[in-house]
């Protein structure tokens, strides 16, 4: 629980028992991991589109870094089909550090031609910190047609991409709907309204 900052007079004695309440005990109120929370681009967010497809195959995943704000145990990732997809078809989710070099998540959702709002559990449950991360998702199997995702619009213009430094969001070849173990973030093919899927984590209690 949190407890309104002390007003400190000049010559008291401070306690273990003040100093817990107002460093370790408020501290533990700020940095506690959040339930849920809903990572947003780094781009300048206008808000959720309509959904829009994932490439129609297995072999283009998109890419875009996004902000985690509070720290939050994540159980579980939440996302939102649209439309598309045949009996076989799933959708592939990973989470990397900014840097692209180290996979945090890697999970597929095997979908078929289902639609609306999809759970896809984490397993084992990942501490994720504050700070950017790149989401990738992709078909891990593609089947029929293209499954279109609810995802953000933003300002194009900022996820231009700059030589040598890294994309914001984007496209990438990848083998057989599988997640890279590592991704580079300067060798993102840009493409103007890149697909930034609308995530929302839910953590543990």
């Amino acid at each position: 629980m949190w407890t309104a900052p002390r007003t400190w007079v000049a010559g008291e004695l401070v306690t273990k028992a003040i100093l817990d309440e107002q460093i370790r005990d408020n501290m533990l109120v700020l940095h506690a991991a959040a339930r849920s929370s809903l990572p947003q681009p780094v781009e300048a967010v206008v808000g959720a589109s309509a959904a829009i497809a994932l490439a129609a195959n297995n072999t283009t995943a998109h890419l875009g870094v996004i902000y985690v704000p509070r720290p939050i145990t994540v159980a579980s990732i939440l996302y939102n089909i649209g439309a598309g997809g045949g009996a076989t078809s799933a959708v592939r989710i990973a989470l990397y550090t900014e840097d692209g070099q180290t996979r945090l998540i890697n999970v597929t959702d095997v979908c078929g031609a289902g639609t609306g709002v999809r759970t896809v559990d984490v397993d084992p449950d990942l501490d994720v910190e504050v700070g950017n991360y790149i989401i990738l998702i992709c078909h891990s199997v593609y089947a029929t047609s293209a499954k279109t995702i609810t995802r953000y619009t933003y300002d194009i213009t900022l996820q231009a991409h700059i030589a040598t430094e890294p994309d914001l969001s984007g496209t990438l070849t990848i083998v057989g709907g599988a997640a890279p173990a590592t991704v580079d973030p300067e060798a993102f093919t840009t493409v103007a309204g890149a697909l930034i899927p609308v995530l929302r984590f839910l953590g543990v209690a």
